[in-house]
């Protein structure tokens, strides 16, 4: 083959790359209004906002676990946008999170969801400390020291669920803790006994004094109001005697929070453009 020829079909297959790069770049101008085009592979894209006098627009994420600086920060950025359409204000019930989108837009005028604020409640050292033995199975000396070390948020109760037991009571009882073991046969089970087999069973001793309960009171949030938890306690037997924790209804109370949160925003929202949802929004 002549180079003349040669250089012909080179220069054929190249007008011919151009025509396809126009042809699918009309394609694009027609399918996406011009807002997309066609880039030649290896290309990069250099952002120079960061080289400006000033930025192209206003945008950020503000962050706080404070109720009152997070409403007083959207209420006043909402009044900076004097956005006539609602700002939406998303609440994740199971995380204790809010967040606020301030430039979303709506379907007719989309933003970029890129200027936001986020609320996310942080549990306090008490509330960290139950939920920390909600499911635990403690010795006596360590479940003596924890009633102990909290006992300004204490109330031992019994087990007629209505008689109280001075807290320095409840944690003697749990100190001198002993097993013991009748020849009886029965099959009640209760909250300081555990039925080995149908001939020998063994309980603990002067369990009438032994807490069955013990209420916990604390604020579990900062910026929500007090709340009572109650812990379920039981005996385990064995040659070392163990006490098991267990939060009484703990998913009933955190629907209560996040309801409590949600009460909240709505609010201290009154009477501006935001809208409280429960529930989380990506702007994909």
């Amino acid at each position: 083959m002549s180079s003349e020829l040669l250089q012909d079909n080179g220069a054929l297959h190249e007008y011919s790359k151009i025509v396809q790069a126009e042809k699918i770049q009309e394609f694009l101008q027609e399918q996406s209004d011009g807002s997309a085009i066609a880039i030649p592979e290896g290309v990069k894209i250099a952002d120079l906002e960061n080289y400006l006098v000033q930025r192209r627009r206003y945008r950020g994420r503000m962050r706080t676990n404070l109720i009152a600086e997070f409403v007083e920060f959207v209420t006043a950025t909402s009044d900076e946008y004097g956005h006539q359409q609602p700002i939406p204000c998303f609440v994740h019930a199971e995380q204790m999170v809010a967040e606020v989108y301030f430039n979303l837009g709506d379907v007719d005028n989309p933003g970029h969801g890129d200027h936001t604020a986020q609320l996310e409640m942080q549990k306090t050292e008490a509330f960290r400390q139950l939920l920390k033995i909600d499911g635990s199975k403690m010795d006596q000396r360590s479940i003596a020291e924890w009633m102990e070390d909290w006992r300004d948020h204490l109330e031992a109760v019994a087990e007629d669920s209505s008689t109280v037991i001075p807290i320095g009571h409840a944690v003697a009882a749990v100190r001198k803790i002993t097993i013991g073991s009748t020849a009886e046969s029965t099959s009640e089970t209760q909250t300081f006994s555990s039925q080995l087999s149908a001939m020998a069973q063994v309980e603990a001793k002067n369990r009438e004094k032994m807490p069955a309960f013990l209420k916990f009171t604390c604020e579990p949030y900062n910026g929500l109001q007090e709340r009572s938890f109650t812990l379920r306690l039981s005996l385990i037997t064995g040659e070392t005697p163990r006490i098991g924790l267990r939060i009484v209804r703990l998913e009933t109370q955190q629907e209560e929070m996040a309801k409590e949160l949600e009460e909240k925003l709505r609010t201290g929202f009154e009477d501006t453009p935001v809208k409280t949802y429960v529930g989380m929004f990506d702007p994909k």
